[in-house]
């Protein structure tokens, strides 16, 4: 009769249930698993993420509160010109003024891109992300 579960029930022995809810302990050997199928790939990893790829993921995870953006601007010594940048955007200024969270990939930071270097921006987010309110 065809078992149709199994459990390991030791170190050295399978449980096989049957249909009839009878059971017989198998020994590994005297059990037959399906052969794998030659037309699978072993597994190949994927490759290592470039340095690109790797600062982008990073700025992805970039995120912080306005309060933590305007400490680490005030401390840098950068608030008033970050303020003067969002001033001169009616849409930046709606969202310096109103947002949650600040992220690094938004608008409102690409419009920062005219005055501040990208690292520069992530060394601002970097800083504002440390910031204990």
């Amino acid at each position: 009769m065809e078992f149709v579960s199994y459990k390991r029930v030791s170190q050295f022995g399978i449980l096989g249930f049957r249909r009839d809810e009878t059971s017989k302990l198998i020994e590994p050997m005297h059990l037959e698993w399906p052969e794998a199928e030659e037309s699978v790939e072993p597994y190949t990893p994927p490759p290592e993420p470039t340095p690109e790829e790797t600062l982008a993921a990073e700025r992805d995870r970039m995120i912080c509160t306005p309060a933590q953006m305007r400490l680490a601007l005030h401390r840098m010594d950068l608030l008033a010109q970050v303020q003067a940048i969002a001033d001169s955007d009616p849409e930046a200024s709606i969202v310096w003024e109103y947002a949650t969270q600040i992220v690094r990939t938004s608008p409102l930071i690409e419009a920062l891109s005219g005055d501040f270097t990208p690292e520069q921006i992530d060394d601002i987010f970097r800083a504002a992300m440390a910031v204990q309110t």
